[in-house]
């Protein structure tokens, strides 16, 4: 058993010498191409690496900013001990320093024991994208299947499974090149946040100057409203209202359709009998649909049949409608002045918006590119985490993307686009229904169809009640808390956590303690000390991003390549400097781990397919690897046999080849089609049903319904006193809770108006007697912060807007502690049945509150 971490070989450029040494950043999760100035072993500064297609040569505040972090005088360079066993809110946790090995053996010895217990006692939580491999490996070998607690279900379970669903994708974006309408619908996608995001500034820059329009919904004019052509405040919670009546007035009163696309594409002409089901064929099963032409039913792919797309029909099985005509009468009861009270969007501007984005989309038009006639479809609606993040998000984004897919613009010129459904060694697959199923390359987690069975949970994320979901990592603190409520037999007993601060950005931390205290022993892998940390007994120092190998492509291109004509492009992570000694990258402890543990072998061979490893360069038991290794057996499958570390001399960024049409524009060149109406849902909602009911848990089944429908919000409803909404957003210099520290990003925090203040209207200023600079006390039912007040009338007349993951209290936080900013999250509840989508696990982040002066 060894006593160290094995040391990694030194990389292609020794790491001493001045040099410029291409890498990855880190910055955010988008994986920028960069070049680092490495002057006597110190990093002096960073660039955009020009050869690296995602960046140009290019860089935001947040890449630029840094290497700072390397000179934070907080920096954790040994591990720590915890001698206070007392754990809470403002403890000091009176650490002290131990070595490795003393370190080591006390994580050892506590993980050996709960794996001959209960290996499903360890649970992982962490954000680091490029180490999930490494985790979920080091998981599957222990025996766990609870390592990836994060915060995600606060932002995209349900517009990624929107997504999948529609593109086939878990990411999407817009053709910016082609584009001539595009709606930003809670997202500031091209303004420097969001996906690709150097890529896409520079692209919607270009398409602004050739005249593009561009109209932005959200609560807060974000930094994308304030440049758009039209911004259009929304009450928060109602986007779905809005999009229905938006999908009717297309379908039920203009008819601005593409019906081609609607026949060939979707399900739209499936017959539907009255128990909601499809009317299927009695031999082979598969979806019937009306010819119109022959006058009656046949199967979904007979050859030459003529589809009815509305319209009810005598069949043998009883009177059937087509899925179209159910989503049409179903449409009818979101009328346009009734969404206008329900969104505050007045209803003119409603018709005005949804004929604009139907005139732009020049139905029926075509264009042609490498020789290729293809639909062209210059218009495009984009959505994110800001529409999203509601109860009832699945219905909510999906009705959003529904727009985009009634003119046909999806993954075509012109259009919205997946990111990368079609790869030069992945594709979209095609079920028995016809449907649409994703390649498990993108989808990464679990598949929202087809879905899995229902059935009693075992993790401790409860994904098992979701079978429809992608991942329902929000939800650990739920299932932690309270596992007998879901008939889970065990309780957690080690957490492994890093690159994830659970304290600041899930809710309002004195529930979040109340979870973490419920865990024995706990581990964190950070550089720095911040809420979380705090509450464990063990920490290991980590290293920065310019000191660590990880896991190859940095860039996985489910989200990290840019979509659309372009290049296939591979970006490598390599250290810039060497760690400081005593540090060493988390990614590297669990390999260690692993082998102290005597689960080596199985991590390897676990490794070898969840890397993606092919057979011919796969890793072999008996032996220690370090990630670098691991990186390299990845490169040679991916890049060739040839590849060499000396590549990466001049850049990090490796091109495989052009993307053809078929990949850069993948709708017109498959069959598989795509829902208007989720029959699915129907048996997956009685599975649950069934689950819950054996569970004795009173669930919520709205959400099972094969039509789109509007879910209004809990903060919804009047609540006395608290008679304002709350609002985030993001801010282009930030990431997560990691950048309030960096003196840099600090400074440009300060000198901005909005970054660390809190917004409000002029009417509710005035009602309250509050003015510009106030002190002001934000309280919800749940929690409370401070902030200091900025009046304006770029927020909502309903709402309160807090930017970003601020507001930090850990004893290590010398720059964004001591009530500098407001923290957002404070104000959330625990995730409960009134408080998630119990489709897609996603988490309602709108919360009423109450405002005064402090």
């Amino acid at each position: 058993m060894p006593t160290a971490a094995p040391t990694p070989p030194e990389p292609a450029q020794a790491m001493s010498g001045d040099a410029w040494v291409p890498t990855v950043c880190m910055g955010c999760y988008n994986c920028c191409g960069i070049r680092v100035r490495r002057e006597d072993g110190q990093v002096v500064d960073v660039e955009g690496d020009p050869l690296a297609p995602n960046s140009q040569g290019h860089l935001c505040a947040k890449g630029k900013a840094r290497f700072l972090d390397l000179h934070n005088p907080e920096r954790i360079t040994t591990p720590l001990r915890r001698r206070n066993p007392h754990k809470g809110l403002g403890v000091d946790p009176q650490w002290e320093p131990i070595g490795w090995d003393e370190a080591l053996e006390t994580v050892t010895a506590r993980l050996d024991k709960v794996r001959r217990e209960d290996p499903r006692r360890l649970v992982i939580a962490h954000f680091d994208m490029p180490g999930y491999g490494i985790s979920k490996a080091f998981g599957t070998a222990f025996g766990t299947p609870n390592f990836h607690w994060n915060r995600a279900d606060y932002c995209g379970a349900a517009p990624h499974s929107s997504h999948l669903l529609l593109n086939g994708s878990f990411n999407a974006e817009v053709d910016f090149d082609l584009c001539n309408y595009i709606v930003l619908w809670g997202t500031q996608l091209g303004h420097i946040v969001e996906t690709i995001p150097l890529h896409a500034a520079h692209k919607l820059a270009d398409a602004r100057a050739r005249g593009c329009k561009l109209v932005v919904i959200d609560p807060f004019c974000t930094n994308a409203a304030a440049k758009a052509d039209e911004w259009i405040p929304i009450r928060p919670g109602t986007d779905g209202a809005l999009a229905l009546a938006m999908l009717n007035l297309m379908l039920n009163e203009l008819g601005l359709v593409d019906r081609p696309f609607l026949r060939a594409c979707t399900n739209a002409p499936y017959l539907v009998r009255a128990d909601g089901h499809y009317l299927r064929d009695e031999g082979g099963g598969k979806p019937l649909l009306w010819d119109a032409a022959a006058g009656h039913a046949v199967p979904f792919d007979t050859p030459g049949a003529d589809p009815a797309l509305e319209g009810e029909f005598d069949t043998p099985a009883g009177r059937c409608r087509t899925a179209l005509q159910c989503l049409k009468t179903h449409l009818l009861q979101y009328d346009v002045e009734a969404m206008a009270h329900v969104t505050t969007v007045p209803a003119e501007v409603i018709r005005r918006l949804t004929r604009e984005f139907c005139a732009a989309a020049r139905i029926g038009s075509t264009i042609e590119i490498e020789g290729r006639q293809l639909p062209f479809r210059p218009a495009a609606i984009h959505f994110k985490r800001g529409s999203g993040a509601h109860k009832g998000g699945f219905h909510t984004t999906l009705a959003m993307h529904m727009l985009n897919l009634m003119v046909g613009n999806l993954d075509v010129p012109g259009g919205q686009r997946g990111v990368n459904p079609v790869g030069p060694f992945w594709n979209v697959q095609q079920d028995p229904d016809g449907m649409l199923v994703p390649a498990q390359m993108i989808t990464k987690y679990n598949r929202p169809y087809p879905p899995s069975e229902a059935r009693v949970p075992v993790t401790l994320d409860l994904h098992e009640l979701f079978p429809a979901a992608l991942f329902t990592r929000g939800l650990y603190a739920w299932g932690i808390s309270e596992p007998e409520k879901f008939g889970i037999d065990y309780t957690p007993e080690v957490l492994l956590h890093g690159r994830t601060n659970l304290m600041m950005n899930s809710h309002a931390p004195e529930a979040m303690a109340e979870t973490l205290r419920k865990i024995p022993f706990q581990v964190s892998f950070t550089g720095f000390i911040d809420e979380t940390a705090e509450f464990a007994d063990i920490i290991l120092p980590d290293a920065h991003d310019y000191e660590r190998w990880d896991l190859f492509p940095a860039n996985d291109p489910y989200a990290f390549i840019t979509p659309g004509p372009g290049e296939w492009y591979w970006l490598m992570r390599q250290p810039a400097v060497q760690a400081p000694p005593g540090v060493r990258p988390w990614t590297d402890v669990y390999l260690e781990l692993a082998e102290r543990l005597g689960i080596r072998d199985e991590m390897i061979a676990v490794g070898n397919t969840i890397w993606g490893i092919d057979p011919r360069h796969h890793l072999t038991p008996g032996r220690r690897y370090s990630v670098r290794d691991i990186a390299e057996r990845q490169a040679r499958t991916l890049i060739g046999d040839d590849f060499s570390f000396d590549r990466l001399r001049e850049t990090a960024c490796m091109i495989t080849g052009p993307k053809s049409i078929e990949q850069a524009y993948p709708r017109p060149f498959f069959s598989a089609r795509v829902p208007v109406y989720f029959e699915h849902l129907i048996r997956t909602g009685e599975q649950v049903r069934a689950v819950t009911d054996e569970l004795g848990l009173d669930w919520d089944l709205a959400p099972y319904t094969p039509l789109l429908t509007w879910f209004p919000c809990e903060a919804l409803e009047p609540d006395g006193d608290y008679d304002l909404l709350i609002v985030n957003f993001k801010v282009p210099f930030h990431n997560f809770s990691i950048s309030a520290e960096n003196p840099w990003i600090d400074e440009l925090s300060v000198a901005n108006p909005y970054t660390y203040h809190v917004m409000v209207g002029p009417r509710a200023a005035a009602a309250r007697g509050l003015a510009d600079g106030d002190r002001v006390v934000i309280e919800s039912r749940h929690g409370r912060d401070e902030g200091t007040l900025k009046v304006t009338e770029l927020v909502h007349p309903e709402c309160i807007a807090i930017p970003g993951t601020f507001g930090h209290w850990a004893r290590a936080r010398r720059i964004s502690g001591a009530g500098k900013s407001t923290a957002f999250n404070r104000l959330l509840p625990p995730p409960g049945l009134t408080r998630i989508d119990t489709l897609s696990g996603q988490i309602d982040t709108c919360v009423r509150v109450r405002l005064r002066k402090a």
